[in-house]
């Protein structure tokens, strides 16, 4: 078997490919689908009940493609420092793909769901699943926070992978308590900060640490 064909993620493929299925059974054909939800938290996207289903699925497609990639075309030394990190990524990303799908499904047969809320708790516990991964990777070019001040010195990629490891997993914890306490309007702006703040961070301190290497 190949090595990114674990059975967890053959499970969640399997289990994505049965969801899409039960969708196409489940819900009434000629049914516009929500893919796109605004800041506040309203739907603003539809597309018919085929393409919406699909959108999950195309998502796996795509970040499986580029493993696929990796695996074949990338430098050994590159695979061997990070396969552990791309690995656990790419399975949380076919999971949260699940839950996406799995939700459109519920939305289509009249089950109301609250999908910024939904995306809150599932990418909050893809951010704690990295902040885990991101301080045992090593340096490498496709996964992590990959600047020149990270891949030229291995010490400064540690120190920047351990603070954001560490920043991800209180984010992504944040994030789940906001999701289940907060409504959607004010839901979104916490969702991208807990996203996007822990990645700013390290990037800023990477480069204060390099300069302090250097001065």
């Amino acid at each position: 078997m190949s090595p990114f064909f674990t059975p967890v993620r053959i499970a969640l493929l399997v289990a994505l490919v049965v969801a899409f299925v039960g969708g196409l059974m489940l819900v009434p054909a000629g049914t516009m689908l929500p893919v796109h939800w605004g800041p506040s938290g309203e739907a603003d996207g539809f597309l018919p009940r085929e393409w919406a289903l699909l959108v999950p699925l195309l998502m796996v497609a795509v970040v499986w493609a580029i493993l696929v990639a990796l695996n074949r075309f990338a430098r050994p030394s590159d695979l061997a420092a990070g396969r552990h990190s791309y690995g656990v990524v790419v399975t949380a990303i076919t999971g949260l793909a699940l839950v996406l799908e799995v939700a459109t499904v519920l939305i289509g047969i009249g089950v109301p769901v609250n999908m910024v809320q939904m995306l809150g708790f599932a990418l909050g516990a893809l951010l704690v699943v990295l902040g885990n991964v991101l301080p045992k990777s090593q340096p490498n070019t496709f996964a992590g926070i990959r600047l020149p001040t990270t891949l030229n010195d291995p010490a400064n990629w540690q120190a920047t992978h351990r603070l954001t490891g560490w920043l991800c997993i209180v984010s992504g914890l944040v994030l789940i308590v906001a999701a289940a306490l907060l409504p959607a309007p004010f839901l979104i702006w916490w969702l991208l900060g807990c996203v996007f703040v822990p990645i700013l961070v390290g990037v800023v301190y990477s480069l204060g640490y390099s300069r302090r290497q250097r001065s």
